[in-house]
């Protein structure tokens, strides 16, 4: 028996009554599981885990941090793995840094993730895409979503481009390490704005929130379609603590940095207002000029752009 399996009967049992008399009564215990799940996506720099925190304040929410779920081998021994990740990051304990002691001995992330949903409405987990090896990533975490989390709530954070390539650089340079180039992150900036349009296509509970733009009213919202109050999520965040840069801050293609912005800021706009007619099938081929709807052509535009600064073989690889 694998993990997910193990999970699914885990959940069964666990489930609070008013959950298991659904599935008493013909439902599927799958679903009722994916519903209460929930992760926070998005690219490395992008306000994921100040999201994360603020989520985190509701009674109703717990979230782990970049526990890496969709990647882990399922072996019982979770919490010594994860905690001891953490301690070495430096962080205090709180829901975003610590997996309690709830088995005598250890267990694999899926029994946590079970018996956490007997505590609170949501349990999931923050999951985070890096520069280097973005594509294979997103597929693998979409992958994850679509077997084991069908109905769960996606939350993407973004932010945009260029704050997210520069600080990108910029955390690499403090901790003593290469920073990859602007062509590389933006590569995979790229890729996660593709991974939302297919999860928003293909799943049900998919959601995007702009770190620049974030207001009591964005939780508000959040909070209606959770079914949670998230009133003091809002107080997380502080212009003090985000630093902004301009385009003149980064160093590489310009032509690149401004069609990507491009990108994002019709994807931004779309995304605000709506993502409409999302399910009228497009073909990234077609010639014709009225077949593209907006959302498909920005999806061909995004394409073009991840295709055109693709990583080398070797940073693709790795």
């Amino acid at each position: 028996m694998n993990g997910v399996q193990r999970f699914f009967r885990a959940i069964g049992r666990r489930l609070p009554n008013w959950r298991r008399g659904r599935a008493e009564n013909g439902s599927d215990p799958r679903g009722d599981r994916a519903e209460r799940s929930l992760f926070i996506l998005g690219h490395a720099r992008s306000g994921t885990t100040i999201l994360q925190n603020a989520l985190n304040d509701s009674r109703d929410v717990f979230l782990l941090g970049e526990a890496d779920l969709h990647t882990d081998p399922g072996t019982p021994d979770f919490r010594t793995r994860y905690n001891a990740r953490q301690r070495g990051f430096g962080n205090q304990e709180n829901k975003s840094s610590f997996c309690p002691k709830l088995f005598d001995a250890d267990a694999a992330w899926d029994a946590y993730l079970a018996v956490l949903m007997d505590h609170y409405r949501y349990a999931g987990a923050k999951i985070v895409v890096n520069p280097l090896g973005a594509e294979a990533a997103a597929d693998q975490l979409f992958d994850f979503a679509t077997r084991y989390f069908y109905r769960g709530q996606y939350i993407f954070s973004f932010r945009n481009p260029v704050d997210v390539l520069c600080s990108t650089q910029g955390m690499a340079s403090f901790q003593g390490l290469k920073p990859e180039s602007a062509g590389t992150i933006l590569h995979s900036f790229l890729v996660v704005m593709r991974l939302h349009i297919r999860m928003l296509r293909n799943l049900p509970n998919v959601h995007a929130v702009f770190h620049e733009a974030m207001s009591p009213a964005v939780f508000a919202a959040l909070g209606t379609r959770l079914g949670v109050d998230l009133g003091g999520a809002y107080r997380y965040y502080s212009n003090l603590k985000v630093r902004t840069y301009r385009k003149e801050d980064v160093a590489g293609d310009a032509a690149l940095v401004e069609q990507v912005i491009a990108l994002y800021e019709e994807f931004r706009r779309q995304a605000l207002d709506g993502f409409e007619l999302v399910q009228i099938e497009q073909n990234s081929g077609s010639i014709d000029p009225t077949h593209p709807t907006p959302l498909g052509r920005l999806y061909r535009g995004i394409e073009a752009a991840i295709t055109a600064c693709a990583p080398k073989s070797a940073d693709a690889a790795a």
